[in-house]
């Protein structure tokens, strides 16, 4: 997860948060508009990954949405591309000569409920409190793995099939799967 969220050289707090906003507290992110116009007054300069979304964050068409995904991919920055531990953002510039710059990781932020988290754990202690909403995308995307096929309206009653007897069991992993195996959609795929 923290790789895709990245090129392989830099993170992307952007497909992080809303990465965690679909998977772990189903609340998507509305797609991104199109002609969605790039900072070319940032061009040839070198930021960290918060300062370029910031200013990402000043054009009126795009401030909506970031301000809801932003925060969440802040609070995942101390994961490199790869997804090692961090303290500083190294960004490397120049041509043949290649220079380093070190941005000190400032993971604070805030999730779509209002709650503030000042780091990796507090952001990770936010999303584990959407137990349900945690649930409830969980039985979506395993709905969707199970029968093989994107999610869809007619599967709400499945979904809250599942959702119930999880609940039931604690939200036990086992639970989850177990109803979904059990299901007339899944024994007639």
């Amino acid at each position: 997860v923290l790789a895709m969220g990245s090129d392989g050289i830099r993170t992307s707090p952007v497909e992080r948060g809303a990465w965690v906003l679909r998977h772990l507290i189903n609340n998507p992110p509305p797609p991104a508009p199109p002609n969605v116009p790039q900072i070319s007054r940032l061009d040839g300069q070198v930021h960290s990954s918060r300062q370029l979304q910031q200013a990402h964050q000043e054009q009126p068409q795009c401030a909506q949405c970031h301000r809801k995904i932003d925060p969440i991919g802040f609070g995942l920055e101390n994961f490199d591309a790869v997804g090692l531990w961090r303290n500083m953002e190294i960004v490397r510039s120049g041509n043949r000569k290649k220079t380093t710059h070190e941005f000190p990781i400032e993971p604070a932020g805030v999730l779509p409920s209002g709650e503030s988290f000042s780091d990796f754990n507090s952001l990770r202690q936010g999303i584990a409190s959407k137990e349900d909403e945690f649930a409830r995308g969980f039985s979506e995307a395993l709905i969707e793995y199970g029968l093989g096929r994107p999610y869809g309206f007619t599967d709400q009653d499945l979904a809250d099939a599942i959702l119930h007897r999880a609940k039931s069991n604690g939200y036990q992993l086992n639970t989850f799967i177990h109803t979904l195996v059990q299901s007339n959609e899944f024994q007639s795929k």
